[in-house]
This record gives C-alpha cells, structure tokens and sequence, in this order.
C-alpha cells in the first residue's frame, strides 16, 4: 500500500471524529468463491475471493453530518487498492430539504443509493449488472461529485420524495470517475420523483428517473479487445427509468428498467440501450431464498461508449439462498445461468458462495 493511500485512509477517520459529534464506525466485506463453465473443460473456470473491505464512518452534529466510505478492494491483478468510494458533508434543514455535497452514489434507479458497498445488506450475492459499479461494467454512472438535494413530502396520507443533482458527469473513459474537475464544462443534471402510497399500499415505493449528461470526445486508439475503434466525438447522453420495490412483511422485491441514449454529437447517429431486472425473495426467520432475472440489449451498430454491440446483450437467471447466522454474518449460495445473443455462444453456468459481515 502506498503511503499516499494510507494518508488519505487516516484523514478521512480523523475528520470523522470531530468534537461534540456524535460518531459511527462500522466495518463490512465479503468473501466468496466461484465456479463458471460452459459445460467444457477449457470454458470452466473457479476461484476464491477476498473481494472487499468496506471501512464506512458516519458523524453528526445538530443538523450537520459527515459521511465516508473507504474500500479496500482486491483488483484483477491480484493486489488490494485502496478507493474513496464516498465523502458527503450534509445539512439538514427541514424534512422537505436535505443538501450535502461531495462524492456519493447517483440517485439513479432503486439499486444504486439503497445498497452501497456492503454485500450482507443485499439479498444476491451482488448487485443486478446494470447497476453494477462503473469498473464492474455497469451501464449507469453510479458515482458522482456534485450537489444532492432531497425532501419528502406529505400528500395527505401518501408521501412524495425527490431527488436533484448537478454533477461532474461522465468523462470520455467509462471508468473514469470525475473526483477533481471536469473535462468539460456541461454538467451532469439528475432528477428522481418517488411516490409512497400509505394505507393497505404502504412499504411500497415507485419511481421514475431522467438524467442528462455531455459526454467529451475520446480519441484513444483501437484495442486488440475492442471490435470497433474506441474513440467518438461529443456525446450528449440520457437516460430514462422506471422502478419499484416492497421491502416489508418479510417480502424482498425490487425491479428496474431504463433505456441509455448516446447521441454523437458530430454524425448525429443515435445509440440506444435498453436494460431490465427483477428479484424476488421471502424471508422466513433467517432464510431468504431468492430469484433474480436480468436482460440488457445493445444497439445493432454497438455504442462507442460502452464498447458493446448486438452480440453482448444476455439474458441472466439466478436463484440461492441467504441464511443471516447473526445480526452480523450472513451465508449465501447462488446458482446462475446466462445466455449471450453472441451467435455459437453456449450458456454459462455459474455456483458462487459468499461470506458476508457487518461490524
């Protein structure tokens, strides 16, 4: 580890704990081994791994607060990295208005902002992949540095919520977070309405979401990995989305749909994605057996940005068990299948078992 990183890590405990505050310190992570094959030798693949290490830290005072989350987590060449994954400084002025700034998770969808980075609070053993992180290969820009206002607001016995932000956006590289400044001066603009039915219909929430962002021109070289040149020229992009969950009398529901847009701005060609998933559990005492389905299809021509053409859409069914041994441990085994629209492509069968904890 770099001491660098270890600076940054001890700063971030070190404004948590400020005087007269009143302060939260938890720990999560997980561990989990897979299994994925094709039904062939060579198309088979299992590992174990020590994915993450989650240190959040929660600090308020009057109607301030401070919020951080650190996460060590293991990359693809075997070695931990040490991530900023959120600081907010919040002020809460009515039930109507809440402001913080920093960087947080967008408001996007249901998934994004309910479930962060500890796996025990989830159901699955991971997040739906639309919604994935943007180096797991999501589609959304789940993180952003800006401005976040939120409220709720009573309609008589129903409540109405919603979210606005302006923030950095996306920069030409889809893994790219924008933490220091913008690459270009448009800014990303984000609104999120919820409705909150009371009576028989309470526990139950709907949404709907619209995002604007202007995406700068990239012209890095074609890759050996990539089946079109990765660059492009301006791109405004949108997206639209629909959602709805029920977390109450044991029941776990949460579905999503949303639909991407990246315009080139210099040829005028449109691109358009299109992504849905669905899960759904019960819980009986400590035991929630669960099933999840997802599909996500890409343009015919492919998108410049997320580097995906016809042949990486899929359709994805996975069912297991969540088995909460304590109010800090939690057990889970899942089962999966995809199916690619990539022609003479054969499914791909996985196991995957997890170790969660919440300290």
């Amino acid at each position: 580890m770099r001491s660098g990183q270890w600076c940054v890590a001890l700063g971030i405990l070190a404004l948590a704990a400020p005087a007269h505050a009143e302060s939260e310190f938890s720990l999560y992570g997980d561990t989990d081994g897979t299994v994925k094959t094709n039904g062939s030798h060579d198309g088979t693949a299992d590992s174990f791994s020590a994915a993450k290490l989650d240190l959040f830290t929660q600090t308020s005072a009057n109607r301030w607060s401070f919020l951080a989350e650190t996460m060590f987590e293991a990359g693809t060449d075997n070695s931990f990295e040490l991530d900023v994954e959120r600081v907010e400084v919040g002020y809460l002025y009515r039930e109507w208005l809440r402001v913080f700034v920093g960087r947080f998770h967008t408001a996007l969808g249901y998934y994004n902002d309910a479930f962060h980075h500890g796996a025990y609070f989830m159901v699955p053993v991971g997040r739906p992949t639309m919604v994935e992180f943007e180096d797991g290969g999501g589609l959304i820009p789940a993180h952003n540095v800006g401005v976040h206002l939120d409220g709720r607001l009573a309609v008589g016995g129903d409540h109405i919520r919603y979210d606005a932000e302006i923030a950095n956006g996306r920069s030409g590289d889809p893994l790219e977070i924008q933490n220091n400044h913008d690459t270009n001066r448009a800014k990303a603009l984000n609104l999120r309405v919820r409705y909150e039915p009371g009576g028989d219909l309470e526990g139950l929430l709907v949404g709907a979401n619209i995002y604007f962002d202007s995406i700068p021109a990239n012209t890095m070289a074609t890759t050996s990995e990539t089946a079109f040149p990765f660059h492009f020229g301006p791109i405004h992009e949108w997206i639209a989305g629909v959602h709805a969950a029920y977390l109450e009398h044991d029941i776990h529901f949460i579905t999503e749909a949303m639909v991407v847009e990246h315009d080139e701005q210099d040829t005028g060609v449109r691109h358009r994605t299109y992504a849905a998933f669905g899960e759904l559990g019960h819980s009986w005492d400590d035991l929630t057996p669960y099933a999840r389905y997802e599909w996500t299809r890409f343009p015919t021509e492919g998108d410049p940005y997320y580097l995906k053409t016809a042949a990486d859409g899929y359709q994805m069914v996975s069912a297991g068990l969540k088995h909460a041994t304590t109010d800090n441990i939690a057990l889970k085994l899942q089962t999966g299948v995809m199916f690619s629209r990539r022609p003479g492509t054969d499914p791909v069968y996985s196991v995957t078992g997890q170790l969660a904890f919440a300290f």
